[in-house]
């Protein structure tokens, strides 16, 4: 359980967050505020990482549709991981308004190319509306591109994440040390020695928030969250804007943000049953273009790379480690970090504090489910 360390220490603190995305900012003001002196290294910049590749959209659920999620996780379960990221993104958007950062609930579509996509998002919206979600269906095309069908999500939300990143650690005085990548941690008599580039810090307990890049930290989490390559472009204002909404496509692999100014945001990453390069996944957007978007000029937009996390079963992974207890991890957000942000911020800190339950983000749920040698 964690204890404030020796105040005579200045060389130390008393906890260190390893990255400053969404989930570390909501982690680091949480232990602020709780009164611990609590410092954030970043290897890069502030929510420069996955957060940053999010679009800013907070959306309900899972990567998949809702009846994919059932088939998988059992109805009860899939409804309690629904409801915990509507509780999320509620989070989020009481945060963004305290904190007087734009945003905006625009609600999403997730747009179905084919009459398959269809008949599956028409099945999540007869078992969302059953579990008490609000869900739409419609068998037009909102955004008049070819599209069979869509599924509305009124509530999802648009933020600006990046300003909502520095504005949660600004609120709280959390420093942040960007720039400054850690390359291993080490057990002391009393606590962790942090070392990281052109910094050394001692300190009580470390928080790893480094989704997609925590195969890198331990091997325990390099057998349990697979690096995924994703890939996202930022188009030039088009002559005939797409209506100003979040969409997902591909089964929600795929997302597309439209922005007030006629830009487009367009992402998507690796298949569960491929290791897509860069230029794959370029290629498969841009075949998505061709169909849907034909004006659009992909060699002319901005775009970058970025590696996202995955779990085995797809939920977030909270813990710690086993061969060092004293470092916690909050990583594996499959893409929909910023509805995890602010629920996995508080599980894992109750657990810090007063040693409460994970519940179903624990990482002991996938030991469990191993299979006995």
């Amino acid at each position: 359980m964690l204890r404030k360390r020796d105040p005579r220490r200045s060389d130390a603190c008393d906890v260190i967050v390893v990255g400053a995305g969404l989930v570390g900012a909501a982690v680091a003001a949480r232990l602020t505020r709780e009164g611990f002196d609590t410092a954030v290294l970043e290897a890069r910049s502030m929510a420069g990482g996955a957060t940053g590749r999010s679009l800013g959209m907070a959306l309900l659920g899972l990567a998949g549709d809702y009846s994919w999620a059932v088939s998988v996780y059992g109805r009860q379960r899939a409804r309690e991981i629904w409801a915990l990221t509507a509780g999320g993104r509620a989070r989020l958007v009481e945060t963004a308004r305290r904190l007087e950062v734009p945003f905006r609930r625009a609600g999403s579509l997730a747009l179905a190319a084919d009459d398959e996509e269809a008949d599956a998002l028409w099945e999540s919206v007869k078992l969302l509306r059953d579990d008490g979600f609000d869900a739409s269906f419609t068998l037009t095309d909102p955004l008049q591109r070819g599209f069979q069908a869509a599924l509305r999500r009124p509530a999802d939300v648009g933020v600006d994440v990046t300003a909502l990143t520095r504005a949660l650690l600004d609120a709280d005085g959390v420093m942040v040390h960007e720039g400054t990548e850690v390359y291993a941690l080490e057990p002391t008599d009393d606590g962790i020695r942090v070392w990281a580039h052109g910094r050394t810090v001692i300190c009580s307990a470390v928080v790893l928030a480094v989704n997609g890049y925590a195969a890198l930290v331990d091997p325990y989490l390099a057998e349990n969250v697979a690096p995924v390559r994703c890939v996202v472009f930022t188009t030039e204002p088009l002559n005939d804007p797409v209506p100003d909404r979040l969409c997902t496509f591909w089964g929600g692999q795929g997302l597309l943000r439209a922005l007030p100014n006629g830009r487009l945001l367009l992402g998507t990453w690796q298949r569960r049953d491929a290791a897509d390069s860069a230029g794959q996944l370029r290629d498969r957007l841009a075949d998505f273009v061709s169909r849907h978007i034909p004006e659009l000029d992909l060699d002319n937009a901005d775009h970058w790379s970025e590696v996202m996390g995955f779990t085995p079963d797809g939920l977030p992974l909270l813990g710690s480690l086993p061969s060092l207890p004293q470092a916690y991890f909050a990583v594996g957000f499959g893409g929909r970090g910023l509805s995890w942000a602010f629920v996995a911020a508080e599980r894992l800190v109750n657990t810090m504090l007063h040693g409460a339950e994970l519940g179903m983000l624990s990482a002991k749920r996938l030991i469990d489910a191993s299979p006995s040698p």
